[in-house]
């Protein structure tokens, strides 16, 4: 009974879902070794660390050799994480923890691309309250933002790759769960609606490029040189380089506004992958199930 109402304990405080998944808990009943490391130290003794151990006599170990918290990292804790119990009866935790991640990324670099290429407007029309509209005099999309847009999504591809090896445990049984097949028919789309986004976010780039790398004071002074140079001098050079910026700032405007489409499927698209990791995520919650095997006591 002690040993049962201890379990129980250990199974509401290391609940993957009080720590927003970040915690993926094993149960290991002859393992009495204590680690405690980050990537540059680590502790590693047997003392427990509660009130039976502060007044035993205790040992243990503080180290920063690189090679032996590598060796720990790589060979002993996979090792003892084979023979160990996981917390759910198939470890989606790590699943879940990439979607916790994925789905605020998705929503923050969907404002990002909707505040650089949009503003707030008002006039009599709106009642004077802020409406958001497509800016048409200058955007916020530069060559440098397509290009941190574009490598911040093409790490997504793997994310949820954990969830393929999910479905591959219960492919074991001769039937799957229909929550099961749900997921996998959830990760097929999601893996399809993947490559398309990725594919608009590529034709945003290669769409956008010119207008992202234009620059209006450069064109206007191409546009003197070249266009105007025979006129632009003495008392016709503000003449000439208004009218160059002019041409430069109307050109700038209509690559703007011919990209706007394009920005819209892009927004369209990552509201599609914020509803496909949501979907994904809430038919995981829908298969968590305690391991039974966690409590080995044989008590109901």
């Amino acid at each position: 009974m002690a040993a049962k109402d201890m379990i129980d304990l250990y199974v509401r405080q290391l609940n993957p879902q009080g720590y927003g998944m970040r915690l993926n808990p094993y149960f290991a009943f002859h393992n009495h070794a204590k680690i405690v490391m980050t990537e540059n130290i680590v502790y590693w003794g047997s003392s427990n660390y509660s009130d039976e151990s502060s007044r035993n006599f205790e040992c243990g170990t503080v180290s920063t050799d690189r090679e032996l918290i590598a060796y720990l990292k790589d060979v002993l804790f996979p090792e003892i994480q084979s023979g160990s119990v996981p917390f759910y009866k198939y470890n989606f935790a790590v699943a879940l923890a990439n979607l916790e991640s994925l789905i605020p990324a998705c929503q923050a670099a969907r404002q990002k691309l909707f505040d650089a290429a949009f503003e707030p407007w008002s006039e009599y029309e709106t009642n004077f309250q802020d409406v958001w509209i497509y800016r048409t005099n200058d955007s916020g999309v530069t060559i440098g933002f397509l290009r941190g847009f574009l490598d911040y999504f093409s790490r997504f591809e793997d994310a949820l790759d954990v969830i393929d090896s999910i479905i591959d445990e219960y492919c074991e049984y001769d039937e799957l769960p229909d929550q099961v097949e749900e997921l996998r028919t959830l990760y097929e789309e999601y893996k399809a609606l993947y490559e398309g986004f990725l594919d608009t976010i590529s034709t945003l780039f290669e769409e956008l490029e010119q207008m992202a790398r234009y620059d209006v004071s450069d064109e206007a002074c191409r546009k003197i040189n070249a266009d105007y140079g025979m006129e632009a001098y003495d008392e016709n050079l503000d003449y000439y380089a208004e009218k160059a910026m002019n041409e430069a700032s109307g050109e700038y405007e209509s690559l703007i506004e011919d990209a706007e489409p394009t920005v819209r499927e892009a927004l369209d698209s990552l509201d599609s992958m914020i509803e496909s990791f949501q979907r994904l995520y809430d038919s995981l919650h829908q298969l968590l199930e305690v391991n039974s095997k966690i409590d080995n006591t044989g008590m109901n």
